[in-house]
């Protein structure tokens, strides 16, 4: 098994709103349908190197590969791409993505946040087409996503791994 990078450093202003640091953990409340209860997802960062992060949750893990163009899936399509103006538009993991602001303010569970930018991405089905608006936000990441029509994701905490071992 390749060893990790503890804190690999942050490549370029695309890691400043998808940060990737080994031992993160990012908690969200994701709420299913009008009405329903809310659930928690957790998913913790492993940074393998420079290039390669994953993020786990329980058995599944999204790899990711960070370049100087962008942060995309191993599988294909980029969740962020350089550069980030307004209007800018790339091939995503499940659709076309446009980048439909660069300084978002959002309140979530977490806290307030400033300074965000939030991509859009469409894709088209046998049911009609569909969008999910995701917003990143500066040393934080991924603070929400909302799937039309479906599930929202809410960033509810963040932060380092606590090892129980070392209190």
């Amino acid at each position: 098994m390749p060893e990790r990078a503890v804190d690999a450093p942050l490549g370029n202003e695309l890691e400043r709103f998808l940060p990737l640091r080994d031992g993160d953990v990012l908690s969200y409340w994701v709420y299913v349908g009008r009405g329903a209860g809310r659930e928690q997802a957790i998913f913790q960062v492993e940074r393998r190197d420079a290039e390669h992060a994953s993020l786990r949750s329980g058995n599944d893990a999204r790899e990711l590969v960070l370049g100087p163009d962008g942060i995309r899936r191993a599988t294909g399509g980029y969740l962020l791409r350089a550069p980030l103006v307004p209007g800018a538009e790339w091939d995503g993991p499940l659709g076309r993505v446009q980048l439909v602001a660069v300084d978002r303010s959002i309140e979530v569970s977490a806290g307030h946040f400033t300074g965000c930018v939030e991509t859009r991405e469409t894709m088209h089905s046998d049911a009609g087409p569909r969008s999910i608006s995701t917003v990143y936000c500066p040393d934080v990441g991924i603070t929400s996503i909302d799937v039309v029509g479906g599930e929202r994701f809410e960033l509810r905490s963040y932060g380092r791994r606590v090892d129980l071992d070392a209190l």
